[in-house]
């Protein structure tokens, strides 16, 4: 199972196909060891590692669960329902458990983060070549409105994925601080990286990737650090506001206007401008008010939105309209559970490994990339991408998997 989750956060931004063929290995490794397990001892359980109850997250995903195999038969297509029941709900959260199960120590823990560095350093590489040369090698994009996707389907999925695990790539900046080249490497891999979430022109991935770099400013109870971080997300947005009017604008520009801009031009009204989300956002409305208590089916809701003739089949691009438009309020209250109990669990385990301070940094970081993941898909939809979906459930399991780093190997260095 090792082996295959390490090779499927290599290729998880790349291939779907084999994303499937890694899930799979992981799958029936899984059932052989269990077979083991279960043929050596008599006492062992057949699901046995992490122990989900502790974390109080069994319940809620069991009634999630529950609730979409209950509303399967009155789906809008309950065929569509049950398969994605299958190839995504349910494993994501075998992703999550795998995870728990297998990072339990050190030296794993650090070797997943290692491979997550390695396919990121291979997305910066291809951003700039797409940049640079118009297409992108891995799925040979083409560069539109100079916006990057590199080997993601859209510049708003990149967006996701960036702001996601920049977090978590400047935590391990600091986290191998006695390796100096290790540590120059990884600098400049953020460097990029922010560099190509610049590139994206995606203004709710800036927005969830400012939020997420505060409040890991935050964790650190650092002043200076707060204030250093304040003052990068000030360039950020200085060089990359003018790159969004420049590639959003389509202007003419001159010596003294080098934007382009006419002179009745709102900028705020520009760079803050919905682009049609209020559209998407009132059509899930809509479909929440025909479907109120138990939604349309899930991962139904573009044939509802056929069924229902509305002329556009986009997503709601907002995370909580989305959930309760397939599984309705009862599935909004079921999901909110869920977060409730992933926040509590996590700030309990960034406070158990306070004493080691690598770990604490590492479950900062990560809970930071799972902020900006959770702020960007009120904005987008990264709620309907696989690949999205599956990286931050590995995120949460590396998160729930760093107590377990801690107890079992309490006198262990940091590898890194």
């Amino acid at each position: 199972m090792y082996g295959s989750l390490l090779a499927l956060i290599f290729v998880l931004p790349y291939s779907l196909a084999l994303i499937s063929v890694c899930q799979g290995t992981m799958a029936v490794a899984w059932v052989a060891n269990r077979i083991l397990l279960f043929k050596a001892s008599s006492r062992r359980g057949w699901i046995q590692g992490f122990n989900f109850t502790s974390s109080s997250m069994l319940w809620p995903l069991m009634a999630i669960g529950l609730l979409i195999v209950l509303t399967i038969p009155f789906s809008h297509a309950p065929a569509l329902s049950a398969r994605k029941f299958f190839t995504i709900f349910l494993q994501e959260i075998f992703l999550m458990y795998v995870v728990t199960q297998v990072v339990h120590s050190r030296k794993r823990l650090y070797s997943v983060l290692a491979m997550l560095l390695l396919t990121l350093f291979l997305v910066a590489i291809d951003v700039m070549i797409q940049y640079t040369w118009g297409k992108s090698i891995v799925h040979h994009s083409l560069l539109t409105l100079g916006r990057v996707t590199g080997p993601m389907n859209h510049p708003n999925d990149l967006g996701t994925l960036l702001a996601t695990v920049l977090p978590v790539v400047l935590v391990s900046i600091i986290a191998c601080r006695r390796w100096l080249p290790l540590q120059v490497m990884i600098s400049l891999l953020f460097l990029f990286l922010a560099i190509a979430l610049g590139l994206t022109d995606s203004r709710g991935a800036w927005f969830a990737f400012t939020v997420s770099m505060v409040a890991l400013g935050f964790c650190f109870r650092r002043r200076r650090i707060i204030v250093l971080i304040i003052f990068l997300l000030a360039i950020f947005f200085g060089i990359f506001a003018m790159y969004y009017m420049r590639t959003r604008i389509d202007p003419h520009s001159s010596f003294t206007n080098p934007l382009g801009l006419s002179s009745g031009y709102d900028v705020l009204k520009s760079f803050f401008d919905p682009s049609s989300r209020e559209a998407y956002w009132g059509t899930a409305i809509g479909v929440i008010k025909h479907y109120p208590w138990f939604g349309c089916g899930y991962s139904a809701y573009v044939q509802t939105l056929r069924d229902l003739h509305v002329g556009h089949e986009e997503y709601p691009h907002n995370s909580l309209f989305h959930i309760t438009a397939e599984l309705g309020l009862v599935g909004l209250s079921l999901y909110s559970w869920l977060f409730v109990a992933l926040c509590l669990q996590g700030w309990r385990i960034i406070c158990q490994v306070a004493g080691a301070e690598d770990l604490r940094i590492l479950g900062c970081g990560i809970s930071c990339g799972i902020l900006a993941w959770m702020i960007h898909s009120l904005l987008d939809t990264p709620w309907s991408s696989v690949q999205l979906g599956l990286l931050v459930w590995l995120l949460i399991g590396i998160l729930l998997s760093l107590d377990l780093v801690l107890s079992n190997h309490k006198g262990e260095k940091p590898c890194l």
